[in-house]
């Protein structure tokens, strides 16, 4: 796991005790709960001359079943819950607006809000609150293209410039498989331009939109309502998170589709926590692809990225987990799966308002080592 920022100190030490536990004992206590109210932000970001009023977040959690006299949760569930809890206070102590989670084991749920959804309207956050998931995107692309290989329209060793001629240097011979792999492999195509390379290509061979395809392939299919491609032009829905960045020593909403001030402008994948939690156990199910792409999406046993898919070291099994992570200005998610798609973490934070030219990657390796940590902490009690 890589090295977790300074700033996550309170999570870094609960994790490790995690670690040090074992796979044997009895679990140590659970942090307190968190009250319907936390305290605002402990460290101030950059705010315009005229003052806010300080954020107020509010906590909302769902279990999956109604309440009963006895605990809803097992004891895998409730570490695993009290490890995501505690990233989420010290999150939104350091001042990010907005914090959503969905964990799932066996037939155990749970989702997690706190903050609000937008600076301005103070809006308390709800986990059915649409985010913008940046490279998550890159997973369904993965989809759309390797259906188009199992009805022979594309072979995935193909190169790029064969079916999109003159959209690399003369002499680029990048495959399509290249395209779906690790982004940064790709000498001289950034991720963003990857993307929007599959995006073409998924357009020109189905002679329709890139969300007209997503919806015929994935979205209709799975009942995921709340998930949609913005585009421009497109009105950004009222449910939408917001997220932030300083501009000129003050904090600007950058939320799509225009960003004030000429700051750039995310734009995308637009989900919730339960649509892209579906969409993951619907694909490592294989309920989207035939086996064999499945498979290949998956990657080779002791690789980092499959097709679209990256991967981490699932220690309850000796297995792999597999999902992506997403990190655009204003904010960050990821999304990991057990290889079933029977253990699941969600998490998406809406960052502390950073300086554009501060890329926030660091908190979106803590995400992604917090959310391997979390569904690795019950493996010493039975998931059911």
């Amino acid at each position: 796991m890589p090295e977790l920022p300074g700033k996550g100190f309170l999570t870094l030490a609960f994790v490790c005790g995690l670690m040090v536990c074992g796979c044997t004992g009895t679990p140590e206590p659970l942090p307190s709960q968190p009250s319907t109210q936390l305290r605002p932000p402990a460290t101030a970001t950059a705010v315009p001359s005229t003052p806010e009023p300080p954020l107020i977040p509010t906590v909302t959690e769902t279990p999956s079943t109604p309440p009963q006299d006895t605990p809803t949760f097992s004891p895998a569930l409730q570490e695993l819950r009290a490890t995501l809890e505690l990233f989420s206070r010290e999150k939104i102590e350091e001042g990010a607006s907005a914090v959503l989670m969905k964990v799932r084991v066996g037939r155990q749920e749970w989702t997690h809000a706190a903050g609000v959804r937008s600076r301005e309207g103070r809006i308390a956050a709800q986990p059915g609150d649409r985010f913008l998931v940046g490279q998550q995107l890159r997973t369904m692309l993965a989809v759309s293209v390797l259906r188009l290989a199992e009805e022979g329209r594309l072979s995935v060793d193909d190169p790029v410039t064969a079916l999109l001629p003159g959209s690399l240097a003369p002499g680029n011979q990048l495959t399509i498989r290249q395209l779906l792999g690790t982004p940064g492999n790709l000498p001289g195509v950034p991720s963003a331009q990857a993307d929007a390379l599959l995006g073409r290509l998924v357009e020109q061979l189905r002679g329709s939109t890139l969300d007209a395809v997503l919806r015929t392939d994935i979205l209709s299919p799975l009942g995921l309502h709340s998930t949609m491609l913005l585009v421009p032009d497109s009105a950004a829905p009222d449910d939408l998170v917001h997220g932030y960045l300083q501009v000129n020593g003050g904090t600007e909403d950058i939320t799509f589709p225009a960003a004030p001030g000429g700051g750039a402008s995310p734009g995308g994948l637009v989900t919730t926590v339960q649509d892209i939690t579906t969409f993951h156990a619907a694909l490592l199910k294989g309920q989207l692809l035939a086996p064999g792409n499945l498979i290949a999406m998956k990657g080779t046993v002791f690789g980092e990225y499959g097709l679209g898919l990256d991967h981490w070291d699932d220690r309850c099994t000796n297995g792999t987990y597999y999902g992506h992570a997403g990190d655009v200005p204003g904010y960050g998610s990821v999304a990991i799966s057990s290889a079933d798609g029977n253990r699941q973490v969600v998490i998406f934070v809406a960052y502390p308002p950073l300086p554009a030219s501060q890329p926030p990657s660091a908190l979106s390796l803590e995400m992604t080592g917090v959310a391997q940590v979390a569904l690795n902490s019950g493996c010493r009690f039975q998931f059911r």
